[in-house]
């Protein structure tokens, strides 16, 4: 019987060019279905990202259970995750992740402010399966309607 290749190369070259420019981000956004959180996460995507600070973002919250969503973001912070549920659309939402980016951050930033740079930002990449609302959430943190998908 022959190998049958499961792995679409899109994911692969995907995976690589996370490895290759991990180093220029000082944070990662994985973005998840919160429908769906563990079905929608990509295993390669946290093995990858290990050495990064990781925020989980659980999308779609509106669309989601509450109490179910609630359940999901502590059973993943007893994982030692950080993670919080969020509504891509909400005006609240570059708030949320710079806030929860910050207090994650905040080694590393106070680091640099004692190195005498004050206001850098920060530094992230936002990655996830297709359709869990990448573009959405970029989109609306940026008040434009063109972000691309890659």
């Amino acid at each position: 019987m022959a190998n049958i290749q499961w792995y679409p190369g899109h994911m692969a070259k995907a995976i690589h060019q996370i490895q290759d420019n991990l180093h220029l981000v000082d944070i990662v956004f994985e973005l998840v279905d919160a429908r769906i959180p563990v079905a929608s996460r990509n295993p390669e995507i946290e093995k990858t990202v290990q050495q990064k600070p990781h925020l989980l973002i659980m999308t779609k919250k509106d669309l989601a259970d509450p109490q179910a969503t609630a359940d999901w973001v502590k059973y993943y912070e007893d994982q030692g995750q950080v993670a919080i549920a969020v509504d891509s659309r909400s005006r609240t939402i570059g708030k949320q992740m710079t806030q929860a980016a910050s207090d994650m951050l905040a080694d590393k930033l106070a680091k640099i402010a004692a190195r005498g740079i004050t206001n850098r930002p920060i530094r992230a990449v936002c990655v996830g399966i297709p359709n869990v609302g990448k573009s959405t959430l970029l989109n609306h943190i940026v008040n434009k309607k063109n972000c691309q998908s890659r």
